[in-house]
């Protein structure tokens, strides 16, 4: 390690130097913020998803299963939450970090936002490796978060003027409706898969899709 010298130091430097320490104590603090913010968005999701399926249940709907949380690889206490919804599933994913939104994704937010960092919950259908999102909230600086997929765009103020529990109940139903399966094609569809239960002989397909 090059040891630290003062005297060494032109006016130069320390102009860069001083760049690095605003930028870098300013990202250290909106990343611990954003990450305290998507943790507290995902708790409160996930509690409401489960009181939300519980209630469907009591009132007949076998067809939602059994929410099951999965614990991340990353550690530190995440976690996935898996809501199994007839013989398929949806699975809500908070990702490690915090990063700019991304222009490709066509997310209906401000223009501003995306070269502002944020948290992100990614949400999937079944948990293939390959599997990609398809739906998404977004977790921003200014405690606003954003939702949005196949259509379904949602943005709210802050955490404490959210009702989790009607969103639950807004999320489940538009999978419930939107969501749907095809049998793969005959040339898709080896008896390997057709005599392994761990394996689906049908796509998922989103509104759009058909």
């Amino acid at each position: 390690m090059v040891e630290y010298n003062p005297h060494a130091d032109s006016k130069q430097t320390e102009k860069a130097y001083k760049i690095l320490e605003r930028v870098l104590l300013t990202r250290r603090e909106q990343r611990a913020y954003l990450i305290q913010q998507t943790e507290a968005f995902a708790d409160a999701l996930f509690v409401a998803l489960q009181q939300a399926i519980y209630e469907c249940q009591d009132r007949g709907l076998t067809e939602l299963g059994e929410p099951r949380f999965l614990e991340h690889p990353a550690g530190g206490g995440r976690r996935a939450l898996q809501i199994p919804i007839e013989d398929w599933s949806v699975v809500f994913v908070p990702l490690v970090g915090t990063a700019w939104p991304n222009m490709r994704d066509e997310a209906q937010i401000p223009g501003a936002a995306f070269k502002e960092l944020c948290g992100r919950i990614a949400v999937f259908i079944g948990t293939e490796v390959e599997t990609t999102s398809f739906f998404d909230f977004l977790i921003f600086l200014n405690g606003s978060w954003f939702a949005w997929g196949y259509g379904w765009p949602k943005q709210a103020t802050t955490l404490d003027d959210t009702d989790f529990r009607a969103l639950a109940y807004e999320l489940l139903s538009s999978f419930v409706k939107d969501i749907h399966t095809t049998w793969r094609s005959r040339l898709e569809t080896p008896i390997g898969v057709a005599m392994d239960a761990r394996r689906r002989a049908f796509t998922f397909g989103l509104p759009g899709d058909e």
